[in-house]
């Protein structure tokens, strides 16, 4: 059921996520228009489900608040994580092309969203070019995050696939105006391990030798990543590229 969320009513105009759902370069009229079609939904407590596989593709959702992880079932029968949305993302898109969704979007944390269905959205896009690109954007993410996906697994090292899974979300932090060195993940053990191919005894263990060793903490939802440097070797990362990722703690 669709309704006002007293919380979460503020317009796209007035809210602070427009910068990461929509493009730069709209005026205030065309964000009026857009708002127009936005739909926010009542906030979705942890374990609920956004969409399903096989559920009719209507929509797209911009998250809000808290976070969806994005799993399918395999040909074992096993839960298979194929990727996590947070704040600012977009997800939905990968019913786009057979117009059923192909997985199932959990909240792993109270969330909210706002929903956007796609037929006005598409309509809306053709009339403003800024829009349009965005869309295009939207779609090309979800080969991001697979490729993405493809380089952790391909880590030999469970100590490899976790640290650079962690500098990942730390970037995506980044990339959206908050904080990498500090910020709050609800993911449990076993999704992690679901996505990164290990088991969550792996994950436990590692994340708590990477404590003892002053790399990061991951406690009571709060990452902290104490030394980003250690963590980027610990990736596998060239030296160049570790420079740029340390600024907050290395200059």
């Amino acid at each position: 059921m669709l309704t006002a969320v007293p919380l979460f009513n503020a317009s796209c105009n007035e809210c602070g996520l427009k910068k990461l759902c929509f493009p730069l370069g709209l005026d205030k009229a065309d964000v009026l228009r857009l708002d127009a079609i936005v739909k926010r939904k009542n906030p979705l407590h942890k374990g609920e489900a956004l969409f399903s596989t096989g559920q009719n593709f209507q929509s797209v959702y911009a998250v809000r608040a808290g976070g969806f992880k994005v799993s399918t079932v395999n040909a074992a029968g096993e839960d298979q994580i194929l990727g996590f949305y947070l704040p600012g993302d977009i997800l939905g898109a990968d019913a786009l092309s057979t117009g059923k969704h192909v997985s199932t979007a959990l909240a792993f944390d109270t969330s909210t969203v706002c929903e956007i269905p796609f037929h006005e959205l598409e309509r809306l896009s053709l009339q403003l070019p800024s829009l349009n690109h965005q869309m295009l954007s939207m779609m090309s993410k979800e080969l991001v995050d697979e490729r993405m996906h493809a380089e952790l697994l391909a880590r030999k090292s469970a100590d490899e696939r976790i640290a650079l899974f962690v500098l990942w979300l730390a970037r995506r932090q980044e990339r959206r105006g908050f904080n990498g060195q500090e910020f709050r993940l609800g993911l449990l053990h076993r999704d992690v391990a679901l996505y990164l191919g290990l088991t969550p005894e792996t994950v436990s263990r590692i994340l708590a030798r990477l404590s003892d060793e002053q790399v990061l903490t991951w406690r009571n939802k709060q990452v902290r990543i104490i030394d980003f440097k250690a963590l980027s070797t610990l990736a596998g990362e060239p030296e160049e590229d570790q420079s740029t990722h340390c600024r907050t703690q290395c200059a």
